[in-house]
């Protein structure tokens, strides 16, 4: 269903919009270019999850459900069930912003009437839900409902029941290099990346950075290293660029 590591890269498997929700016109931007992930902060108040960039930032109209859930049912209805017209996946990465527990929690019973269109292992149109940030550990994550994934952090040593939770693995990309994102890489730096990505393609799982660059260079390079999920704030010039491949 979601891609285990890339091959071909294609907009609807590989481009992630990072901040999704600082677009112009968040959701909308990236799905109108059929992205195959959208980043999403959220801070748990009372019993709302704010999307936000930090806690000053918090709007009280811009709640999850208005700048996310809705709009996706909006379209899941129009598609007669499916995320995107004609086929597509897409997922999105939920990053917490306050206690990982607590808003899991809301969250769970929010989409409890909406839950069909969340459950990938019954629904193969399903969007996938990923969650980063202040994430339980790991021997918690039997502990939420199994539309749940989690995104992998590195130097953990997941049991095989804990991997199958998660969804794909992130890094910084300043934990293996400084680099600008415009001068090539240094070999050195690309044997870094390169062993990192390689030995999460072993697990069998795909690969994101944040921090790095948002160049065609950067992406290019990310390709050339195996990389999975491009980050970018650009949502639009990354999907003229996949699509010309």
């Amino acid at each position: 269903m979601f891609p285990l590591y890339a091959q071909k890269y294609e907009v609807n498997k590989n481009a992630h919009s990072h901040n999704d929700y600082l677009q112009p016109i968040p959701f909308y931007t990236a799905y109108a270019n059929r992205f195959a992930s959208m980043e999403i902060d959220v801070y748990l108040i009372g019993k709302e999850l704010y999307v936000a960039h930090t806690r000053k930032e918090i709007d009280s109209t811009r709640t999850i459900e208005k700048l996310y859930l809705e709009p996706l049912l909006k379209q899941i209805k129009i598609n007669r069930g499916k995320p995107y017209k004609n086929g597509g996946h897409l997922q999105f990465m939920i990053d917490l912003k306050t206690a990982g527990e607590p808003a899991l929690k809301v969250l769970e019973a929010k989409l409890k009437p909406i839950r069909k269109y969340f459950d990938t292992k019954n629904n193969p149109d399903a969007v996938r839900l990923v969650f980063s940030g202040s994430v339980p550990s790991a021997e918690k994550f039997k502990d939420f409902d199994e539309i749940f994934f989690f995104d992998g952090r590195p130097g953990i040593n997941y049991t095989p029941d804990q991997l199958k939770r998660i969804a794909f693995f992130s890094s910084a990309m300043q934990q293996f290099t400084l680099w600008n994102g415009i001068d090539p890489m240094l070999p050195e730096e690309q044997a870094r990346v390169r062993n990192f990505v390689d030995s999460v393609h072993n697990l069998k799982k795909p690969v994101r950075f944040w921090g790095n660059p948002d160049t065609k260079t950067c992406w290019q390079t990310f390709i050339k290293l195996g990389v999975d999920y491009l980050n970018t704030d650009k949502p639009t010039e990354m999907a003229k660029f996949l699509n010309n491949l």
